[in-house]
């Protein structure tokens, strides 16, 4: 009788658990955008207010916040959602329930300011409209809750641009107001197509920007901490970007060193994504797996390689002691063959790669002296840089084996040598000597007179 409870006890708390699964399987978004726009409720039926719509009030707006505010999917749909968007049509995107791409050039970002009802619903007081203008000379206006910082805002830009998003309507969108009184007016040509999307994407003319990497994703970074939350898409962007650098640069210089590592220069506001090329001694390699399944689809690999890399740096003073060298952070996708790996090497490096962040990381087992006396072990807080780079160059030492043969060479060498000053020096003294009888030789007279006895 005892058996009969906990059978059903059984039961209930695997029914229990099935309905939970069935609930947390419910609320996981939908794979496929279409499900997952209805899902959101701004599919194509309910966005059929701005499709119909013949100019921009109070109601479209309403709807274009709510699909904004909706419009983001976890990382793990969104990455392979841009990855798989087609290009838009030579004639425009077609206003649709499918994410399309249109690359161009931004001409023109400025806000759209909500009233207070609005920016309540949406949780900010404005969105960012940015222009582009495709290569065949189409209009295409992006709604965005943040166009990329660094992109002036109120001024005509010329910089290269694309985007992923979902069409709203042909001809109709938002034309910001409120320009300051030295700024430009948004421009009064109305665009082909508006479209919402969670990102615009800015690729410049630099190194790291032809490879591929977004620095729209820079956006988010956090300087002075470890790899967070804000760091990820940057993160893995710049990983999956390096993997076609083939660059080969000089080393920086002392001075661009210092402002890497120093928290005062402020180096990353205005050079995050700059190449860096360093060469020091590797003390630490630990291999980091990828555990997310689309982020090893997303680099083409399970794995990367962090690196803790003493550079030579000009005299300084760290924590009340002088040091002239320094350790930078390098995650690379590939290491050397037979490169020793773990937390005690000491291993010559060369690394070419890209700045990302300040990084901040604790010293382990560090005691502190509070001001009140008491020893607490809170752990010091050390600073530096984290670069990205495709590979570390290894600076392999020469082989025992190889420095054998080289010693053997060497000694040889010498030998021979020494048993060829040898013999020149024997054969020099007898050709000295055989000289100077010749010359002795000729000096005599052809006939010497021996003196008599004096008889």
């Amino acid at each position: 009788m005892i058996g009969i409870p906990r059978v059903a006890s059984a039961i209930l708390v695997a029914v229990v658990s099935l309905v939970i699964a069935v609930e947390v399987r419910s609320a996981e978004p939908a794979a496929d955008v279409a499900a997952f726009l209805r899902e959101r409720g701004i599919d194509r039926e309910q966005r059929r207010g701005l499709e119909q719509a013949t100019a921009w009030g109070d109601d479209e707006q309403k709807l274009a916040i709510r699909v904004l505010a909706r419009l983001t999917a976890p990382a793990e749909l969104a990455t392979g959602w841009r990855a798989a968007a087609a290009d838009a049509a030579s004639d425009g995107p077609a206003i649709g329930d499918a994410l399309v791409r249109v690359r161009g050039r931004a001409t023109f970002v400025a806000p759209q300011q909500l009233s207070p009802e609005q920016e309540q619903l949406f949780g900010q007081p404005s969105f960012d409209v940015v222009r582009l203008s495709t290569a065949d000379g189409r209009v295409v206006d992006v709604l965005v809750k943040a166009a990329p910082k660094t992109w002036p805002r109120w001024q005509s830009i010329d910089e290269p641009a694309s985007v992923v998003g979902l069409p709203l309507s042909a001809g109709v969108g938002p034309a910001p107001t409120g320009a300051p009184a030295d700024a430009s007016n948004w421009p009064e040509s109305r665009p082909a197509v508006v479209m919402a999307a969670s990102s615009v994407a800015f690729e410049p003319t630099t190194p790291l920007g032809g490879l591929g990497m977004d620095y729209a994703l820079f956006d988010t970074v956090r300087d002075g901490g470890r790899l967070a939350a804000g760091d990820a898409e940057a993160f893995y962007a710049m990983l999956a970007a390096v993997a076609r650098d083939e660059g080969r640069r000089e080393p920086v210089s002392a001075d661009t060193i210092l402002s890497l590592i120093d928290p005062a220069k402020k180096w990353y506001a205005d050079h995050r994504g700059a190449p860096i090329t360093i060469t020091g001694i590797a003390r630490k390699a630990t291999r980091i797996a990828i555990d997310e399944p689309f982020r090893r689809e997303q680099l083409g690999t399970d794995h990367y390689w962090e690196l803790f890399v003493f550079v030579d740096t000009p005299l300084i003073r760290i924590d009340g002691q002088d040091q002239d060298t320094y350790p930078i952070v390098c995650c690379v996708r590939d290491l050397p063959p037979g490169m020793p790996t773990g937390d005690s090497i000491s291993e010559g490096v060369r690394i070419d790669g890209f700045a990302l962040k300040r990084y901040g990381y604790p010293l382990a087992d560090v005691s502190i002296i509070s001001s009140q006396g008491d020893r607490e072990e809170k752990g010091k807080r050390r600073e530096t840089a984290l670069l990205v780079a495709r590979r570390a160059e290894w600076r392999k030492p020469p082989s025992t084996a190889e420095t054998s043969t080289v010693l053997s060479w060497i000694f040889a060498g010498l030998g021979a040598a020494v048993a060829a000053a040898v013999i020149y020096g024997v054969w020099a003294s007898g050709r000295a000597a055989r000289l100077a009888e010749r010359q002795a030789r000729a000096a005599l007279p052809d006939r010497i007179d021996v003196p008599g006895d004096g008889t």
